[in-house]
């Protein structure tokens, strides 16, 4: 023990390999939490102060698309615009009508205004004199004139299919509020409209309602998307020609963190492959009367430097608390070893090794107790089936006895008229009798029988037969019918005979009380196998079980039988014989839709040994 006790490193050295260990340990969770909380603090103090600029920047843009809304309305009733939607065709009127266009149109400082009859067609336009001229052409499949017949207005944002400019269009039916003549469009060109990156915002984005950047402040950005559109959605936008001869590939921007206060943090795909992915911080907010929103992307740079000089400062004040602890420890360390001495750890190892010897033995005897305390309880649930089983047995012996006595009195009767032959056939009736008794009374005998657990190849069908024979006083008495499903006779489990015909009459006689008093009482037995295993169910239309009878319904001493009927015992012994087996007692069921127990046991290998144990 000496010896022992001299090769152990001192506790000192010990004491200081774990206080390093624990300072290490304390500084990495020390940098990485001051490090998280400081950059979420930082982040939520850049969005909040990001937000004013981002609501001015969302009313500058939102005022700088609706400044021309106005001009739909001079076209409302305006004689010349009538006189062309009521007469299309009158050259004289188409004339005054694009004249009257193009002079609005200077004035106001659009891009395109025209008119279009009901079915899309354009019938004015103020760039009628010019090579891509509006006149003449069909728009009806832009949403803005669909839009525009069903609500009254519309509002579109596009490539120009004839001009291959881009413009917002603002369309209303005229004369607004009657039965429509026809739609009067304004094209606006935003090509003038420069997204710039903002000291304040970063990076400025446009995004319309299908998550396509309209405009950027990155050229690059451009006409891309910030997700995977849909088939769906790219075949709506085909069909309306919005981005035509445009390749809709998404950003790739990819969802990081969500932060507090309507931000993110989000990557994008670097300028290099292979490297790693630049963050930004993101923000959002949807202009005021469109379905458009703006998107911002802030550099994180000044929240990094933030998070990286708190992580310094939680790594000083982590170092100076690690080494002022470790040096308290080391010092009551020094001080205990020094009082305690190697007697006290000798002492130590000695009642250690007698407490071991004593905690050993009390577990063998323990284990011992806990077996032979089993096989009492499965003996004894045996005898409480018997001693239930005993009035119905009675009724079963004493047919037989009777029929004994009238074919031996029988006989002697005609063995006195010398009619030897029939008095034969009396007497090998009584011997069939007698072979029927010495069944009953052989199987209850068997099944009485306290042994120990004996392993064997048992026929699945034989053991549900003999189990049926026992109860079948039971079984008649109550009237139940019992419907067994064909099982193969060479499908074996490697258990108990009795002890397995024990579980077996347990479940049948729980199934026959629980269809007391059910119309049409019946119970169905079914033996199966699903690879490696024998599945044997038991299945009544009784009371059934509820979820809370279920979960306790294989403890010890818990019944749902009323008082006397039964301790409760039955099922926990029937759950640890399967166990034993290496198998499982399931039940399961609804109330009043009857129950369902399942036995699982492992299949006999050896099936080609078809001969019985």
């Amino acid at each position: 023990m000496e010896q022992n006790a001299n090769k152990i490193e001192p506790p000192s050295r010990i004491a200081w390999a774990a206080g390093i260990v624990g300072a290490l340990l304390l500084m990495a969770v020390a940098v990485i939490l001051a490090g998280d909380v400081a950059f979420r603090l930082r982040s939520e103090r850049t969005i909040e102060r990001e937000r004013i600029e981002l609501d001015r920047y969302a009313t500058l843009l939102a005022t700088e698309l609706h400044r021309f809304d106005y001009l739909p309305e001079l076209l409302q009733n305006h004689p010349v615009v009538m006189d062309i939607l009521k007469t299309p065709d009158d050259p004289k009127h188409v004339d005054r009508a694009n004249r009257y266009l193009q002079a609005v149109n200077d004035a106001a400082g659009t891009t395109t205004l025209y008119l279009l009859d009901l079915s899309g067609k354009a019938t004015a336009s103020s760039n009628w004199n010019e090579p891509a001229s509006f006149v003449g052409v069909d728009l009806s499949y832009r949403p803005y004139f669909v839009h525009s017949l069903r609500d009254g207005s519309g509002r579109f944002y596009g490539i120009g299919t004839t001009s291959g400019t881009p413009g917002y269009y603002f369309a209303t039916a005229l004369p607004r509020g009657k039965t429509p003549l026809g739609i009067g469009v304004v094209k606006v060109n935003l090509e003038g409209l420069q997204v710039r990156p903002s000291p304040a915002l970063g990076d400025v984005m446009i995004v319309d309602e299908n998550s396509v950047i309209v405009l950027a402040s990155r050229p690059a950005w451009q006409y891309r998307t910030m997700t995977q559109l849909t088939p769906a959605v790219l075949a709506t936008l085909r069909d309306a020609r919005q981005y035509e001869n445009v390749e809709l590939a998404p950003i790739g921007i990819k969802m990081e963190e969500a932060l507090k206060g309507e931000g993110a943090i989000v990557s994008l795909p670097g300028e290099q492959p292979g490297k790693d992915r630049p963050r930004f911080l993101m923000q959002e907010k949807k202009l005021d009367g469109s379905d458009w929103r703006i998107v911002i992307l802030s550099d994180l740079s000044d929240i990094k430097l933030y998070q990286y000089w708190a992580q310094v400062a939680a790594v000083l004040l982590a170092t100076s608390i690690v080494f002022f602890v470790l040096f308290m420890l080391q010092r009551r360390r020094t001080i205990r070893f020094q009082l305690a001495g190697k007697a006290a750890l000798a002492r130590a190892n000695v009642e250690l090794e007698h407490q071991v010897a004593q905690r050993t033995q009390a577990l063998v005897d323990t284990n011992q107790q806990l077996r032979d305390t089993q096989d009492e309880l499965v003996h004894s649930a045996k005898l409480a089936a018997i001693g239930q089983l005993a009035a119905g047995v009675t009724h079963e012996l004493n047919q037989p006895l009777a029929a004994i006595r009238t074919l031996s009195e029988n006989a002697e009767v005609l063995i006195e008229r010398s009619q030897i032959d029939i008095a034969r056939g009396n007497m090998r009736d009584i011997t069939d009798l007698v072979d029927r008794l010495s069944g009953i009374t052989g199987q209850l005998k068997q099944f009485a029988r306290k042994s120990a657990v004996n392993l064997q190849r048992v026929p699945v069908d034989r053991s549900i037969r003999n189990s049926m024979q026992i109860v079948a006083h039971r079984i008649k008495k109550a009237e139940v019918a019992i419907d067994v499903d064909p099982i193969d006779e060479n499908l074996c489990v490697r258990v108990d005979a009795p002890r397995l015909e024990q579980v077996l009459i347990n479940l049948l006689s729980n199934a026959i009380d629980a269809t007391a008093g059910v119309d049409k009482p019946a119970v169905r037995i079914a033996a199966s196998r699903v690879g490696d295993m024998v599945l044997i169910s038991v299945q009544d239309n009784g009371v059934g079980l509820s979820e809370t009878v279920i979960s306790h319904l294989f403890e010890p001493f818990f019944t749902t039988k009323e008082a006397g009927s039964g301790l409760g015992l039955g099922l926990a012994i029937s759950a640890g014989i399967i166990n034993q087996f290496g198998g499982t007692l399931t039940a399961s069921g609804e109330e009043q839709r009857g129950a369902v127990f399942l036995i699982k046991l492992p299949v006999y290998r050896d099936e080609l040994d078809v001969r019985d144990v």
